[in-house]
């Protein structure tokens, strides 16, 4: 009798996540008349990191109309989200602008907004201190079994705040300005600040005092044969968000390739390394590394007093402010 050959089966990167291929990425789905929404990554702590919603957001309202639609605001929670199709536009703070593919748009606590949505708009987003609710749980339990029941307003009264301490608030008036004026859509091209390297640009986007204290939000712009090694064990989980380009990763071991519109999860002691193969941009989602103040600490070092600009110093700052990379360079051609 012959022996029946094992399949073979393809082992899942669980440190990869590609948002093209949503099947077999999202971990969860759910679907509302406005959305279709899916989840990349779990929160994790404190204060709810590295949570990492892939979401199509539907048209909601018509171009140019004056009332927001959804007007809502939150207790507690930020949120980040990155425009990658469509457009739509944003009401917030008395304005309303424009936000675009290739926009970002970052909420604080607090601010009253709303969203008119023009077209199906990829809307992916981070999201931290948001007070969540059991209770939101069990009635989507109910309304997945008995749809019938989805419209129940006594049901509907059992989870009062939803999902994600999203409170209702009654439509507000906004003048509408150019986006550029509008301090909550973000743009590469409009960074707080931007520094210089062989093979990279590093630009600060949302800085931390603009989400509590409790994290910031930069890209780093590659360039092709740029690479990256971390030290040893870095001790601070990482999740990137490779918006555009391909890198090639190596984690714990395992080497892959990324492209445009993948999440990439960098566990606490993993050792990594990257090699950038085509011109690329890579956000840091988790946040916990304070770049922007050892930049700042590095550039006045480096014009103010640069012979104080050692190894020893170097090591000193990263150790400071958590900057786990080791090394950074260009790859050297072959001839």
């Amino acid at each position: 009798m012959a022996e029946k050959k094992a399949e073979k089966t393809e082992e899942k990167n669980e440190f990869l996540f590609d948002l093209k291929t949503p099947e077999t990425t999202w971990k969860g789905h759910s679907k509302g008349a406005n959305s279709d929404v899916g989840s990349i990554t779990d929160a994790e702590g404190e204060h709810g990191l590295y949570w990492c919603l892939d979401s199509v957001m539907h048209p909601n309202g018509e171009d140019g109309q004056e009332k927001p639609s959804m007007p809502h605001f939150h207790w507690h929670g930020y949120e980040t989200f990155f425009v990658d199709s469509g457009s739509l536009w944003l009401y917030i703070d008395g304005m309303k602008a424009k936000a675009k593919k290739g926009d970002i748009v970052h909420l604080q606590a607090g601010q009253s907004q709303g969203m008119v949505f023009l077209s199906d708009v990829k809307w992916r987003g981070t999201y931290h201190d948001f007070a969540t609710y059991s209770e939101s749980g069990d009635v989507g339990r109910v309304k997945r079994y008995m749809p019938e029941l989805a419209d129940d307003p006594e049901l509907n009264a059992l989870a009062p705040n939803g999902f994600m301490d999203s409170n209702p608030m009654e439509p507000f008036l906004c003048k509408e300005v150019p986006t550029a004026k509008c301090t909550a859509i973000k743009n590469l091209k409009r960074p707080h600040a931007s520094y210089e390297f062989p093979g990279v640009s590093f630009k600060i986007v949302v800085e931390r005092w603009e989400n509590g204290g409790v994290k910031e939000l930069d890209c780093a712009v590659m360039e092709p044969g740029f690479t990256a090694k971390w030290v040893k064990y870095p001790p601070l989980r990482e999740l990137f968000y490779l918006r555009k380009g391909k890198v090639k990763f190596t984690i714990c071991g395992q080497t892959f390739i990324a492209d445009d519109e993948c999440v990439i999860n960098a566990p606490r002691f993993a050792p990594r390394s990257i090699e950038v193969l085509e011109p690329s941009e890579m956000y840091d989602l988790g946040g916990q590394p304070y770049w922007s103040l050892f930049l700042q600490s590095y550039a006045s070092i480096k014009h103010y007093e640069p012979e104080r600009l050692t190894p020893e110093t170097l090591d000193a700052l990263k150790k400071r402010f958590k900057i786990q990379i080791d090394s950074i360079g260009m790859k050297k051609k072959r001839k």
